[in-house]
């Protein structure tokens, strides 16, 4: 999945759970809040005064230093 403004957080976190540890150090609470169900990343930004695209960078950045999952032997 791509990341983008128009994403909802709930699909964020459902393609990446560990962005929930991204959200939480920027001080968002999309971990309690109904809102990530319908809430875009762009309104999730502004909501919290940032600026969306400088979130997403940061974001997709966050994404890229996780350890890239493996299939081991037994699942394939």
């Amino acid at each position: 999945m791509d990341v983008s403004k128009n994403a909802t957080i709930n699909e964020i976190l459902n393609a990446h759970p560990e962005a929930m540890r991204f959200f939480k150090e920027k001080q968002m609470a999309c971990g309690s809040c109904l809102a990530v169900k319908f809430d875009t990343l762009e309104n999730g930004a502004l909501m919290h005064g940032m600026e969306v695209n400088t979130l997403i960078r940061q974001l997709e950045q966050f994404l890229k230093t996780l350890p890239t999952p493996t299939v081991s032997a037994q699942h394939k």
